[in-house]
């Protein structure tokens, strides 16, 4: 009997290929867009799908045996759930196995704005050692830390921030965060008034069309001068155009972004001109511990070709 054939879209880990082969038939699509999806998805029973392109209802339409989207990581928004559960296609995820690796790379990045790490290294490397008489840094003990969205990396970052660093902490979510007020002393309150206390705001919002541009230049007045941001959960979650021109204005101190608008990024984008800007290319969860751990989604998606309930459905199919 012939195995399932399993689509994917990009490489994975070779524990993930592991499961895969032993059960299923893999095959590496030959490109991302959705045209060559559509032509090379007619006979797959299974999907993988990383942060590169999109499991559409058009992808769905020409897979008529599809039964699984496993999602390598945690966000589905290049998955249309809905059509996917309309279709009785099974979407899977990895929810629990980024929470340290994102938050990890999220306070790496806040450490590294606070201390000015990037300019530091550019003069040292220009020959410029006179840099450390103009340098000044902040400390972070002592500082407002404002989560934007307490999930579980929220709540991580925010852990680590009070527990390590010494910072306060403020939130704001859609439903309080009993926990986190227990165990943080974390406070709830809205956006707005988050943003005008925070030292530092980092970003942990799935990207939803309540959630698009939600740091926009109206936002962006409010927060507080001298604070940074830095956003690792989705790029459209900040009006790119606004946070250009408020960083440019120095209206804040600098921003980290692991995610952007556009991706990859054009070579002219305006973010490259500043030097209050840090960027890494979408690879906050890239540890090796985290590969290994979003590889085996090929889990799920097994137990779902062998007529198994999956272990981290994201729908339940009608």
């Amino acid at each position: 009997m012939a195995k399932p054939r399993v689509l994917l879209y990009e490489p994975i880990h070779e524990e993930g290929m592991r499961v895969l082969r032993a059960h299923a038939a893999p095959h590496l699509a030959s490109g991302r867009d959705e045209a060559t999806i559509v032509r090379e998805v007619a006979d797959a029973e299974g999907i993988v799908i990383r942060a590169q392109g999109a499991a559409t209802a058009r992808v769905m339409d020409a897979a008529p045996r599809l039964k699984v989207i496993g999602r390598h990581g945690v966000g589905v928004d290049n998955v249309d759930v809905q059509a996917a559960t309309e279709r009785s296609i099974w979407v899977v995820n990895t929810p629990h196995v980024v929470t340290e690796p994102v938050a990890e790379h999220v306070v790496g990045m806040m450490l590294a704005l606070a201390k000015d790490f990037r300019n530091s290294d550019a003069h040292v490397r220009g020959g410029d050692w006179g840099y450390r008489d103009r340098f000044q840094g902040m400390e972070l003990r002592g500082r407002t830390l404002g989560v934007v969205g307490l999930g579980r990396i929220g709540f991580r970052v925010a852990e680590i921030c009070r527990k390590g660093l010494g910072m306060e902490i403020v939130y704001t979510d859609a439903l309080p965060q009993p926990k986190a007020e227990d165990e943080l002393e974390a406070r709830r309150m809205d956006l707005m008034p988050l943003l005008e206390i925070s030292d530092v705001v980092t970003l942990h919002t799935p990207y939803l069309p309540a959630t698009h541009y939600l740091i926009n230049a109206e936002a962006l007045r409010h927060v507080k001068p001298g604070a940074y941001l830095i956003n690792a959960s989705r790029g459209k979650v900040v009006e790119q155009a606004a946070l250009v021109r408020a960083l440019g204005e120095r209206r804040i101190a600098g921003a980290a972004l692991d995610v952007l608008e556009t991706e990859p990024p054009e070579k002219d984008n305006p973010l490259f001109a500043l030097d209050n800007v840090l960027l890494t290319p979408h690879c906050a969860t890239a540890t090796t511990e985290a590969l290994i751990a979003m590889s085996l989604v090929a889990e799920d998606v097994i137990a779902v070709l062998q007529g198994r309930r999956p272990r981290y459905p994201v729908n339940e199919p009608v």
